[in-house]
């Protein structure tokens, strides 16, 4: 059997409700996972067998005819969540075949957790104030012509065997890509740099061209080699020449993080002798609504109970209640309200 996600409850109308019973223990209805439903043709098959199965008892239990009792059922078959549906026609009372309709006693469905980003794609860039990780005039030397040397682009400390900065420069550990200022000084030829991750052949593509004796800098967004690569990404010179890099920001895999949830919840008093009576709780602002429920004590009943739609968001709970002739019967409405909290 399948579990719902925000669909309809049972459509449950009494004309002569008991009286409220003090102090008897609120009840509501959760929503849980659907990962899939009987076919739209299924439907008038599946109502048909709740009415043949169920319909002469609820009409002993509500006092009405089953004809009425079936009538009122169509609006909520109609809109009826198919898998809750399937579950009503074949539980084995009408306890359960209630229950399965109001979404309740269906354990949810394993799902898979999908990964946000992976190394290569997906990425999330931080920008940060330019901080020099290569200054080949400082540390190491000139790179010679036709020469390759490799760098790191995290450090736990600085950058100062490599000629930059005295600090980590912000970089984190593992981090995908760098956003760099390539800058050639004092070239002895006209030629160019390529630079690439260091696990990776030296691609047939130019990174910066520089002519002799001009300094010359460009921008370019470099991939590293991680994770745990003892150098991150290689410089290759055409003809001999200083290197000095300078990063502005890095980009870096999203970082999972909980829902943020809240209960919004409103309680309150059904009117007397006013039949149908709509109660709504509101999710707080930008959150949306992942499940909600209706409820009270015995004597009140549910005609419908379904997300709060608006502008095709789910901002809340809706619940078509009916109180006791006889008395006046409390009610509670909630809405499970999440949102997602950014990196």
């Amino acid at each position: 059997m399948r579990a719902m996600f925000l669909k309809s409850m049972l459509f449950t109308l009494v004309f002569a409700a008991p009286l409220a019973i003090a102090g008897v223990a609120w009840w509501s209805i959760r929503d849980s996972i659907d990962t899939g439903v009987p076919p739209e043709s299924m439907r008038a098959e599946l109502a048909g067998m709740v009415n043949a199965r169920w319909s002469g008892e609820a009409a002993t239990r509500y006092g009405i005819s089953a004809a009425q009792w079936r009538s009122r059922m169509e609006s909520t078959y109609a809109k009826a969540d198919l898998a809750n549906l399937e579950h009503a026609a074949s539980a084995p009372d009408f306890d359960n075949m209630s229950r399965a309709l109001l979404g309740a006693g269906h354990a949810p469905v394993a799902v898979s957790a999908k990964a946000l980003g992976s190394p290569g794609s997906d990425l999330v860039f931080t920008p940060i104030t330019p901080c020099r990780i290569v200054d080949t005039r400082n540390a190491g030397g000139r790179i010679a012509a036709d020469g390759t040397r490799s760098f790191v682009a995290y450090s736990a400390t600085d950058f100062t065997a490599q000629g930059g900065d005295a600090s980590n420069c912000g970089v984190p550990e593992n981090a995908s890509a760098i956003s760099v200022k390539l800058a050639a000084s004092r070239p002895s030829f006209n030629g160019y740099l390529t630079a690439y991750p260091s696990d990776v052949a030296r691609p047939l593509a130019s990174s910066l061209n520089y002519i002799s004796g001009v300094d010359t800098s460009n921008e370019s967004h470099l991939k590293l080699c991680r994770p745990g690569c003892p150098t991150q990404f290689s410089v290759y010179s055409f003809r001999e020449t200083d290197l000095v890099v300078d990063v502005t920001g890095y980009f870096i895999e999203p970082e999972a993080t909980a829902l943020d949830c809240v209960v919004a919840q409103q309680t309150g008093n059904l009117d007397l002798l006013s039949g149908l009576q709509t109660r709504n709780v509101s999710c707080p602002a930008g959150y949306a609504a992942m499940g909600g429920g209706c409820g009270g004590p015995l004597g009140i009943g549910i005609s419908n109970s379904q997300p709060l739609v608006n502008a095709g968001r789910p901002q809340g709970w809706s619940c078509d209640l009916v109180g006791s002739l006889l008395s006046v019967i409390s009610y509670q409405v909630s809405a499970t309200c999440c949102r997602t909290p950014g990196r």
